[in-house]
């Protein structure tokens, strides 16, 4: 490990849209201290926001932790930097910074990526199944065909087929730490157990499902501005 790397703690909480709707959160390290990086740079060229900064956006959804969808990342050279520091930083930037970023001396290093939805048809043993957060957001996970077929209703479950607007398609997430509840109800001797809607927490306990864990949003939602 390079010298200029260790002792360098990734503690910064950083966030960036990933779209107009979803804003992806990381923690990485002080990069306005490296030479040639300014805090202005970061925000103008890269988008870069602080939690509160994001959380202040009108309609926001934000995350951390997603496996999808993922923000672009790009890359600055400089081979003028001191041995003391990293002769490049790579880092992500927002949808709406790409143009500004190469501007800036970024280089596109990996494009975004978004949320992989398998859809509800014939010959697929795992499909996509959907549940809203209170937020607004739409966690996306796998679940056994048959098992989303004999459940989606009562647990308030969309189908990838289902998701059909551009704000359903940007308030999508998988693998964060913002998380449906999960029930779950003795199946066949078994006890079967998925995640659900939270709106739909009520009709799954008179189905007669347990509620093992509510909805865990790490951010509240953002009110829409009048």
């Amino acid at each position: 490990m390079p010298e200029y790397t260790r002792g360098s703690l990734r503690d910064v909480l950083t966030f960036v849209p990933v779209n107009p709707i979803l804003h992806y959160g990381w923690k990485t390290v002080d990069l306005a201290a490296r030479t040639g990086i300014s805090s202005a740079d970061i925000k103008a060229q890269l988008g870069h926001m602080t939690a509160a900064e994001a959380a202040a956006v009108a309609n926001a959804i934000l995350v951390t932790g997603a496996n999808s969808p993922k923000p672009a990342r790009v890359v600055k050279r400089d081979p003028t930097a001191p041995i003391s520091q990293p002769s490049s930083t790579s880092t992500y930037v927002a949808y709406n910074k790409l143009a500004a970023s190469a501007a800036g001396g970024w280089g596109l290093s990996k494009p975004a990526r978004g949320v992989r939805l398998t859809a509800n048809v014939d010959g697929k043993r795992s499909v996509t199944a959907i549940a809203e957060l209170s937020n607004g957001g739409l966690y996306a996970f796998p679940l056994n065909r048959v098992d989303f077929d004999r459940v989606a209703t009562v647990l308030g479950l969309q189908a990838a087929g289902q998701i059909t607007t551009t704000t359903e398609r940007n308030s999508l997430f998988t693998g964060t730490r913002t998380k449906p509840g999960r029930v779950s109800i003795e199946d066949g001797g078994g006890v079967f157990s998925t995640y659900y809607s939270t709106d739909a927490e009520a009709a799954a306990i008179a189905a007669g499902y347990n509620i093992e864990q509510p909805e865990y949003v790490e951010y509240a939602a953002t009110p829409v501005t009048p």
